[in-house]
């Protein structure tokens, strides 16, 4: 849990802000990719996070951070019945 708000923007700086997951824009919770990240984010208006993010939190490294975004899968492209 942070002491204070910049106790949080050192943790996001060090974890949520080098995630290819983060994105600071959004308002339906359900379309976000990071949830911890979004729930700092709303803390900072509300002043509480939920007890799940404290617990993350105590830890200095996000236990959800992805430096890099793993590689998108190729579609297989379907064979075709007959020969031309």
């Amino acid at each position: 849990m942070f002491s204070n708000a910049t106790e949080a923007e050192w943790w996001q700086d060090k974890n949520c802000h080098k995630c290819w997951k983060y994105n600071s824009v959004g308002e339906d919770r359900n379309k976000i990719r990071c949830k911890t990240g979004y729930d700092i984010d709303l803390g900072y208006i509300t002043g509480s996070l939920p007890n799940r993010v404290k617990k993350i939190t105590e830890e200095i490294n996000c236990p959800y951070r992805q430096d890099k975004r793993p590689p998108k899968r190729k579609k297989a492209r379907p064979m075709p019945l007959f020969e031309s």
